[in-house]
């Protein structure tokens, strides 16, 4: 009998071990078919000049998704397109990993997305072993995985990843990375918040879940994704309306705690609202413009003329992404994107090159055009568009390091001063 049962155990853990191995194979699957990396084969090889000033920036990207993939963010992948030791290779500094909750698929008979749609984030949730039914649940399971890789990298061999809550902690990174440290900060983001408001839309219980995503560490907030939730409307929703009760609740209530708003995906009512209401800078944070959005980009996903007047009058930041869906196919059309908004910036009595950042979305399920190991062909790109170093620098971390000096807990124009200075002191 105990023979008997020993094989019966054996049988069913080794069952369990070939559903796990099908399980990983199958995610393994997903995650090469739709994080796919296709560099632009005209793209320019960065020369000695090149390398040396992408060297001394100091680089920050405000979307990957990199948290909703079971990859082991400090370990280098074969696949997919950033970890924390690509990141290191390409010399990024501050990442903002994003988390994405529910994500309903394209079906081709339709022309907007609703919640309803088949979901491809409750999907992989079930087949990686997370919680299926809950966007909350997916949402801090996420939380937990960074917070794990943060105490994880003490000890492990490679780049250390350091949480940034705060400006003086933002401060620190940058004075550890002008020492040499092989260090970088990472920030969490929320792309949708489509649980809060959705069973009980009080301003207590929508301002009560804004308190405790802040108090896990969520430091950027972005009330909608791909439909329209309880918050407000979505730019490929269908109704895509502005923004809720709910969605005033909580853009307020993640102000006033130093929360980053990102409006990335927002419908143009959304963005208005946001625009009214909000006292501080807002960032779009992975995006292109509709105004050279030509071929393979989608015009619905990127920003109007009007959004993106909102958005610079706000003193805020738009994070320019390396997918063609939001530029069009060719790392040249990065730099076009960025001179758009420029010229924008420029037309409304503002300094033209503090307006632009970094939104690679990396993870994203999107075929991206650069690399994370291999960033310093956008520093050639913008480069050979004729971006003089000042602004490279700007573009590529400056603007972003600025705006989070002021914004997060602890931000004021003396801390932004003192940013400053410390960029000045150990990067171009």
């Amino acid at each position: 009998m105990r023979r008997r049962n020993l094989l019966i155990a054996g049988g069913l853990i080794g069952a369990a071990a070939a559903a796990l191995g099908m399980r990983g194979a199958a995610v393994a699957a997903v995650d090469r078919s739709l994080n796919r990396f296709a560099l632009d084969r005209d793209a320019p090889q960065p020369g000695a000049a090149d390398t040396a000033l992408h060297n001394a920036l100091f680089i920050a990207d405000l979307h990957a998704d990199c948290l909703k993939w079971d990859r082991d963010l400090l370990a280098w992948s074969d696949y997919g397109h950033a970890d924390l030791p690509r990141l290191h290779a390409g010399n990024t500094a501050l990442q903002v990993f994003a988390m994405v909750t529910h994500s309903p698929v394209n079906l081709p008979w339709r022309d907007c997305l609703r919640a309803e749609d088949p979901n491809h984030a409750a999907w992989l949730a079930a087949v990686q072993g997370r919680p299926v039914r809950s966007t909350r649940g997916r949402a801090f399971y996420q939380m937990d995985l960074f917070w794990e890789a943060v105490q994880r990298s003490e000890t492990y061999v490679g780049p250390d990843l350091r949480a940034v809550l705060n400006a003086s902690e933002l401060l620190a990174l940058i004075e550890a990375r002008a020492a040499g440290e092989a260090v970088i900060g990472g920030m969490l983001g929320l792309e949708g918040g489509h649980w809060v408001g959705q069973y009980d839309p009080s301003p207590g219980v929508v301002a009560a879940e804004i308190s405790a995503l802040f108090e896990r560490g969520l430091r950027v907030f972005a009330p909608v994704h791909r439909f329209d939730n309880p918050l407000g409307g979505s730019s490929e929703g269908c109704r895509r309306y502005g923004l809720t009760p709910a969605g005033r609740t909580a853009l307020q209530a993640a102000e006033d705690y130093g929360m980053v708003i990102d409006l990335a995906h927002g419908s143009e009512e959304t963005i208005r609202d946001a625009a009214a209401l909000l006292r501080e800078p807002f960032v779009v944070s992975h995006t292109g413009v509709r105004a050279v959005c030509e071929g393979i980009c989608r015009p619905d996903r990127n920003l109007s003329d009007d959004s993106l007047r909102a958005l610079l009058d706000s003193g805020g930041i738009v994070g320019v992404g390396y997918w063609a869906h939001a530029v069009g196919e060719g790392v040249d059309n990065i730099p076009r994107v960025m001179n758009h908004v420029m010229e924008m910036a420029d037309r409304r009595g503002l300094v033209a090159n503090e307006h632009v950042a970094l939104g690679s979305d990396f993870d994203g399920s999107v075929a991206t055009q650069i690399a994370a190991n291999e960033l310093s062909v956008l520093t050639a790109t913008l480069r050979r568009a004729g971006f003089d170093d000042g602004t490279i620098a700007r573009i590529m971390g400056r603007n972003v390091c600025r705006l989070f000096a002021h914004r997060l807990p602890g931000g004021s124009a003396t801390m932004v001063e003192r940013v400053e200075r410390a960029l000045g002191n150990g990067f171009v």
